[in-house]
């Protein structure tokens, strides 16, 4: 599910675009969890290049502290000071600050690991998460990326997206099955999605990995929007139907609720009748 690392320059050349800079970022968006270590020949590879182009980039960001050398001395990993980059961005978010004490509490209740994700460029990324014992076929950790359609919480974004960007992002092909349980006919993927933004929640049933079921619902701003999802992952074993349906589902809104409150969500107002609301409005406006 991991993409190759693209070199391309928009499609308008820009003038104010540095060819230098986008290759040796490029350079280090070669190294993710299926690639941790490389050498040059191997970056080449994944970035499209000739053999001898990754060179000059490399010991660049070597002497920088962005990369190192591992003990054989011929592969290269990235290091903490790229790492930096990441949790700069992560401390400035009050969404994971806000997001962890409610996936840990989460975890505890339902006793499985739970995850909050955003989508960012068609992509689902995890920002925060609290961990339970899972398969090794779930290697997920904080910054990991997959497709929107995979994840519980890809499909409930995908769900709370207007119409014409979720068409952008799913097109008219099949969607790629992961496991023999996945929804794959387009028509029958999209009534999903449209139940899920019905219900509040999406139930993920061994579609992502056999034996692996996820309960996912979405986390509105202060605006009303939907700018994450939270989600609780176990063994089907852990999540039985009647959990799912007593416990689990349950827990993951009242989740997602806590949290988009905490960035200053106000369902109750939205659900006033709309008569009600003319009233409020209009007290508000002789008040004023």
């Amino acid at each position: 599910m991991k993409q190759t690392p693209s070199t391309e320059a928009p499609p308008d050349k820009d003038p104010y675009w540095v060819d230098a800079l986008s290759q040796g970022l490029a350079v280090l968006h070669a190294f993710d969890d299926e690639h941790p270590t490389l050498t040059l020949t191997e970056i080449a590879t994944r970035l499209g290049w000739g053999r001898s182009k990754p060179f000059r980039f490399v010991h660049t960001l070597e002497k920088l502290g962005y990369l190192s050398r591992d003990p054989s001395g011929r592969a290269y990993r990235l290091t903490t000071r790229a790492m930096h980059l990441g949790f700069t961005y992560l401390a400035r978010q009050p969404l994971v600050e806000l997001a962890q004490p409610i996936l840990d509490a989460l975890r505890q209740q339902v006793g499985a690991s739970t995850h909050l994700a955003v989508l960012e460029q068609g992509e689902l990324v995890y920002l925060a998460l609290s961990r339970t014992a899972l398969p090794t076929g779930i290697n997920v950790h904080v910054g990991s990326r997959m497709p929107a359609y995979a994840s519980s919480i890809g499909r409930v974004l995908l769900a709370n997206l207007p119409p014409d960007a979720c068409e952008r992002l799913l097109g008219d092909r099949p969607i790629p099955a992961l496991t023999p349980k996945s929804t794959v006919e387009p028509r029958a993927f999209r009534k999903k999605l449209e139940q899920a933004r019905r219900d509040g929640f999406i139930f993920n049933d061994e579609e992502y990995l056999l034996g692996i079921r996820s309960v996912a619902a979405p986390v509105f701003d202060a605006r009303g929007e939907v700018v994450a999802g939270i989600n609780a992952t176990a063994l089907t074993t852990v999540f039985s139907d009647e959990s799912i349906a007593s416990v689990v589902i349950p827990a993951v809104k009242a989740a997602a609720a806590q949290l988009s409150a905490g960035l200053g969500w106000l369902p109750a107002r939205e659900a006033l009748p709309t008569a009600l609301r003319g009233r409020a409005a209009a007290a508000g406006a002789t008040a004023a």
